[in-house]
Protein backbone atom coordinates (compact mmCIF):
# COMPACT_ATOMS: atom_id res chain seq x y z
CA UNK A 1 0.00 0.00 0.00
CA UNK A 2 0.95 4.08 -0.85
CA UNK A 3 1.96 5.64 2.86
CA UNK A 4 -0.18 8.36 3.45
CA UNK A 5 3.01 10.50 3.19
CA UNK A 6 3.33 9.21 -0.61
CA UNK A 7 0.15 10.76 -1.41
CA UNK A 8 0.39 13.78 -4.12
CA UNK A 9 -1.53 15.68 -6.17
CA UNK A 10 -3.10 13.92 -8.82
CA UNK A 11 -2.00 16.95 -11.46
CA UNK A 12 1.51 16.14 -10.40
CA UNK A 13 4.25 13.89 -12.61
CA UNK A 14 5.56 10.40 -11.48
CA UNK A 15 8.64 9.08 -12.86
CA UNK A 16 7.75 5.33 -14.81
CA UNK A 17 10.55 2.40 -15.07
CA UNK A 18 10.20 -0.33 -17.33
CA UNK A 19 13.15 -2.66 -16.60
CA UNK A 20 13.83 -5.10 -19.22
CA UNK A 21 16.32 -8.31 -19.27
CA UNK A 22 18.27 -6.23 -22.28
CA UNK A 23 17.23 -2.32 -22.03
CA UNK A 24 15.37 0.08 -19.56
CA UNK A 25 12.86 2.30 -20.23
CA UNK A 26 12.14 5.81 -18.60
CA UNK A 27 9.76 8.47 -18.61
CA UNK A 28 7.71 11.07 -16.80
CA UNK A 29 3.59 9.88 -16.75
CA UNK A 30 1.50 13.14 -16.50
CA UNK A 31 -1.77 13.73 -17.50
CA UNK A 32 -2.05 10.19 -18.81
CA UNK A 33 0.87 10.97 -20.75
CA UNK A 34 4.24 9.13 -21.12
CA UNK A 35 6.45 11.91 -21.57
CA UNK A 36 10.24 12.07 -22.55
CA UNK A 37 10.79 8.23 -22.82
CA UNK A 38 14.15 7.21 -23.49
CA UNK A 39 15.93 3.68 -23.25
CA UNK A 40 19.19 2.03 -22.00
CA UNK A 41 21.18 -0.46 -21.40
CA UNK A 42 19.76 -2.45 -18.06
CA UNK A 43 23.24 -3.09 -16.77
CA UNK A 44 24.29 0.32 -17.61
CA UNK A 45 24.56 2.42 -14.13
CA UNK A 46 25.66 5.57 -14.96
CA UNK A 47 23.38 6.10 -18.33
CA UNK A 48 20.29 5.22 -15.95
CA UNK A 49 21.91 8.21 -13.18
CA UNK A 50 21.83 10.20 -15.80
CA UNK A 51 18.29 9.64 -17.33
CA UNK A 52 16.88 9.69 -13.82
CA UNK A 53 18.11 13.31 -13.13
CA UNK A 54 16.87 14.48 -16.39
CA UNK A 55 13.28 13.26 -15.68
CA UNK A 56 13.47 14.55 -12.25
CA UNK A 57 14.18 18.04 -13.45
CA UNK A 58 12.79 18.43 -17.09
CA UNK A 59 9.43 19.64 -16.16
CA UNK A 60 8.27 22.35 -13.80
CA UNK A 61 6.44 20.00 -11.08
CA UNK A 62 9.04 17.82 -9.22
CA UNK A 63 8.06 14.25 -9.41
CA UNK A 64 6.60 13.09 -6.58
CA UNK A 65 6.98 9.57 -6.24
CA UNK A 66 8.99 6.83 -8.88
CA UNK A 67 7.32 3.84 -9.84
CA UNK A 68 9.11 1.01 -11.52
CA UNK A 69 7.96 -2.77 -12.80
CA UNK A 70 10.74 -5.39 -13.54
CA UNK A 71 11.03 -8.56 -14.81
CA UNK A 72 14.78 -8.56 -13.90
CA UNK A 73 14.89 -9.37 -10.07
CA UNK A 74 19.22 -8.08 -9.57
CA UNK A 75 18.57 -5.27 -11.81
CA UNK A 76 15.68 -4.03 -9.86
CA UNK A 77 17.88 -4.09 -6.66
CA UNK A 78 20.50 -1.92 -7.29
CA UNK A 79 18.00 0.29 -9.68
CA UNK A 80 15.77 0.55 -5.83
CA UNK A 81 19.47 1.53 -4.45
CA UNK A 82 20.53 4.07 -7.06
CA UNK A 83 17.23 5.42 -7.09
CA UNK A 84 16.80 6.07 -3.01
CA UNK A 85 20.29 7.45 -3.53
CA UNK A 86 19.38 10.70 -5.46
CA UNK A 87 15.79 10.61 -4.78
CA UNK A 88 15.85 10.02 -1.33
CA UNK A 89 12.71 8.00 -1.49
CA UNK A 90 12.60 4.78 -2.53
CA UNK A 91 10.41 3.59 -5.39
CA UNK A 92 7.81 2.31 -5.12
CA UNK A 93 7.16 -1.17 -7.46
CA UNK A 94 4.44 -2.76 -9.55
CA UNK A 95 3.82 -6.18 -7.42
CA UNK A 96 4.86 -4.65 -4.59
CA UNK A 97 3.76 -1.70 -2.92
CA UNK A 98 1.44 -1.12 -5.91
CA UNK A 99 -0.88 -4.03 -7.53
CA UNK A 100 -1.17 -5.22 -11.00
CA UNK A 101 -3.13 -2.77 -13.05
CA UNK A 102 -5.74 -5.36 -14.03
CA UNK A 103 -7.66 -8.85 -13.33
CA UNK A 104 -5.91 -11.93 -14.25
CA UNK A 105 -6.93 -15.07 -15.05
CA UNK A 106 -3.70 -17.15 -14.70
CA UNK A 107 -2.48 -20.12 -12.49
CA UNK A 108 -0.22 -17.82 -10.10
CA UNK A 109 -0.83 -14.02 -10.23
CA UNK A 110 2.25 -13.39 -8.01
CA UNK A 111 4.98 -15.01 -10.62
CA UNK A 112 3.40 -13.57 -14.34
CA UNK A 113 5.64 -11.06 -15.94
CA UNK A 114 4.28 -7.31 -14.42
CA UNK A 115 5.39 -5.97 -17.88
CA UNK A 116 3.47 -8.31 -20.30
CA UNK A 117 0.20 -7.25 -17.50
CA UNK A 118 1.14 -3.54 -17.45
CA UNK A 119 1.30 -4.02 -21.59
CA UNK A 120 -2.03 -5.21 -21.69
CA UNK A 121 -3.54 -2.99 -19.38
CA UNK A 122 -2.62 0.20 -21.51
CA UNK A 123 -4.06 -1.46 -24.15
CA UNK A 124 -7.47 -2.28 -23.26
CA UNK A 125 -7.43 0.98 -21.10
CA UNK A 126 -7.93 2.65 -24.48
CA UNK A 127 -9.35 -0.09 -26.84
CA UNK A 128 -11.84 -1.50 -24.38
CA UNK A 129 -12.42 -4.47 -26.48
CA UNK A 130 -10.72 -7.48 -26.43
CA UNK A 131 -6.76 -7.59 -27.74
CA UNK A 132 -3.66 -9.32 -28.00
CA UNK A 133 -0.52 -7.41 -27.03
CA UNK A 134 2.97 -8.36 -29.39
CA UNK A 135 6.19 -7.64 -27.24
CA UNK A 136 8.87 -7.71 -29.70
CA UNK A 137 12.06 -7.55 -27.14
CA UNK A 138 14.26 -10.18 -25.79
CA UNK A 139 11.72 -12.32 -25.72
CA UNK A 140 8.68 -11.99 -27.73
CA UNK A 141 5.44 -12.25 -25.55
CA UNK A 142 2.14 -12.19 -27.02
CA UNK A 143 -0.66 -11.92 -24.79
CA UNK A 144 -4.43 -12.06 -24.79
CA UNK A 145 -6.93 -9.57 -22.32
CA UNK A 146 -10.77 -10.32 -23.29
CA UNK A 147 -13.84 -8.20 -23.84
CA UNK A 148 -13.95 -7.83 -19.98
CA UNK A 149 -10.45 -6.58 -19.35
CA UNK A 150 -9.01 -9.92 -17.79
CA UNK A 151 -5.41 -10.49 -18.93
CA UNK A 152 -6.23 -14.03 -19.86
CA UNK A 153 -2.77 -15.42 -20.32
CA UNK A 154 -0.13 -15.36 -23.57
CA UNK A 155 2.99 -17.13 -25.03
CA UNK A 156 6.53 -16.38 -24.87
CA UNK A 157 9.11 -17.40 -27.65
CA UNK A 158 12.38 -16.23 -27.97
CA UNK A 159 12.96 -12.80 -30.23
CA UNK A 160 15.32 -12.30 -32.60
CA UNK A 161 18.92 -11.89 -31.00
CA UNK A 162 18.45 -14.42 -28.45
CA UNK A 163 17.19 -16.58 -31.69
CA UNK A 164 20.51 -15.86 -33.55
CA UNK A 165 23.06 -15.83 -30.37
CA UNK A 166 21.27 -19.67 -30.46
CA UNK A 167 22.16 -20.86 -34.32
CA UNK A 168 25.52 -19.40 -33.55
CA UNK A 169 26.32 -21.36 -30.46
CA UNK A 170 25.10 -24.41 -31.15
CA UNK A 171 25.67 -24.92 -34.89
CA UNK A 172 29.46 -24.79 -35.71
CA UNK A 173 28.95 -23.38 -39.18
CA UNK A 174 26.72 -20.76 -38.34
CA UNK A 175 28.27 -17.03 -37.57
CA UNK A 176 27.15 -14.03 -35.02
CA UNK A 177 24.63 -12.35 -36.88
CA UNK A 178 23.02 -8.49 -36.58
CA UNK A 179 19.73 -8.60 -36.43
CA UNK A 180 18.50 -6.97 -39.94
CA UNK A 181 15.11 -8.51 -42.29
CA UNK A 182 16.51 -8.75 -46.05
CA UNK A 183 14.46 -7.89 -48.50
CA UNK A 184 14.50 -10.86 -49.93
CA UNK A 185 11.77 -13.95 -48.47
CA UNK A 186 14.77 -16.24 -48.80
CA UNK A 187 18.18 -15.99 -48.00
CA UNK A 188 21.16 -16.81 -50.72
CA UNK A 189 23.63 -16.77 -48.64
CA UNK A 190 24.09 -18.24 -45.22
CA UNK A 191 23.77 -14.84 -43.02
CA UNK A 192 20.51 -13.86 -44.78
CA UNK A 193 19.33 -17.00 -44.66
CA UNK A 194 19.63 -17.07 -40.79
CA UNK A 195 18.29 -13.75 -40.94
CA UNK A 196 14.95 -14.88 -42.89
CA UNK A 197 14.19 -17.49 -40.90
CA UNK A 198 14.35 -16.00 -37.20
CA UNK A 199 12.77 -12.79 -38.68
CA UNK A 200 9.90 -14.56 -40.85
CA UNK A 201 9.96 -17.42 -38.43
CA UNK A 202 8.82 -15.16 -35.45
CA UNK A 203 6.26 -13.38 -37.63
CA UNK A 204 4.80 -16.26 -38.46
CA UNK A 205 4.79 -18.08 -34.52
CA UNK A 206 2.77 -14.58 -34.04
CA UNK A 207 0.11 -15.28 -36.50
CA UNK A 208 -0.46 -18.58 -35.54
CA UNK A 209 -0.77 -17.88 -31.69
CA UNK A 210 -3.08 -14.59 -32.28
CA UNK A 211 -5.57 -17.18 -34.56
CA UNK A 212 -4.71 -19.47 -31.95
CA UNK A 213 -6.90 -16.45 -29.68
CA UNK A 214 -9.36 -15.60 -32.29
CA UNK A 215 -10.80 -19.10 -32.66
CA UNK A 216 -10.87 -18.85 -28.77
CA UNK A 217 -12.71 -15.44 -28.66
CA UNK A 218 -14.79 -15.99 -31.79
CA UNK A 219 -13.36 -13.43 -33.05
CA UNK A 220 -10.00 -11.55 -34.38
CA UNK A 221 -8.35 -9.77 -31.55
CA UNK A 222 -7.30 -5.93 -32.05
CA UNK A 223 -3.34 -6.24 -32.07
CA UNK A 224 -1.21 -4.08 -30.68
CA UNK A 225 2.82 -4.29 -31.23
CA UNK A 226 5.13 -2.98 -29.01
CA UNK A 227 9.27 -3.58 -28.01
CA UNK A 228 12.67 -2.65 -28.83
CA UNK A 229 12.25 -5.14 -32.05
CA UNK A 230 8.34 -3.90 -33.16
CA UNK A 231 10.09 -1.73 -35.72
CA UNK A 232 12.43 -4.46 -37.24
CA UNK A 233 9.01 -7.02 -36.89
CA UNK A 234 6.05 -5.66 -37.47
CA UNK A 235 6.68 -4.94 -41.39
CA UNK A 236 6.05 -8.74 -41.76
CA UNK A 237 2.94 -8.78 -39.46
CA UNK A 238 0.12 -7.69 -41.33
CA UNK A 239 -2.01 -8.63 -38.84
CA UNK A 240 -0.62 -6.07 -36.40
CA UNK A 241 -3.45 -3.42 -36.44
CA UNK A 242 -1.56 -0.77 -34.04
CA UNK A 243 2.16 -0.11 -33.10
CA UNK A 244 3.05 1.82 -30.06
CA UNK A 245 6.17 2.81 -28.47
CA UNK A 246 7.06 2.46 -24.58
CA UNK A 247 3.33 0.91 -24.22
CA UNK A 248 5.01 -0.72 -21.00
CA UNK A 249 5.80 2.65 -19.33
CA UNK A 250 2.14 4.02 -19.99
CA UNK A 251 0.88 0.33 -17.89
CA UNK A 252 2.96 1.23 -15.06
CA UNK A 253 1.42 5.05 -14.91
CA UNK A 254 -2.02 3.59 -15.11
CA UNK A 255 -0.88 0.85 -12.15
CA UNK A 256 0.08 4.10 -10.09
CA UNK A 257 -3.07 5.94 -10.84
CA UNK A 258 -5.58 3.44 -11.01
CA UNK A 259 -4.06 2.12 -7.35
CA UNK A 260 -4.07 5.79 -5.80
CA UNK A 261 -8.00 5.84 -7.24
CA UNK A 262 -9.02 2.49 -6.04
CA UNK A 263 -6.83 3.69 -1.99
CA UNK A 264 -9.28 6.93 -2.12
CA UNK A 265 -6.23 9.40 -2.79
CA UNK A 266 -7.57 10.11 -5.80
CA UNK A 267 -11.14 11.10 -5.71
Amino acid sequence: MIRESDAFDPDAPVIVIDVGNTHTAIGTWHERTVKSPLTIATDDGPAFDEAFCAQRTAGRARPRATVVGSVVPDALERLRARILEQSARSPLVIGEAIPLPMEVAVDDARVVGVDRVCAAAAAYDTLKQACAVVDFGTAVTVDLTDEAGTFLGGAILPGVAMQLRALSAYAAALPSVEAAVPKSPYGRNTIDAMRVGVCRGIAGAVRGIVEGYATHLNRWPHVVATGGDAALLAPLCDFVDTLVSHLTLRGIGLAYTKHLADSGVVA
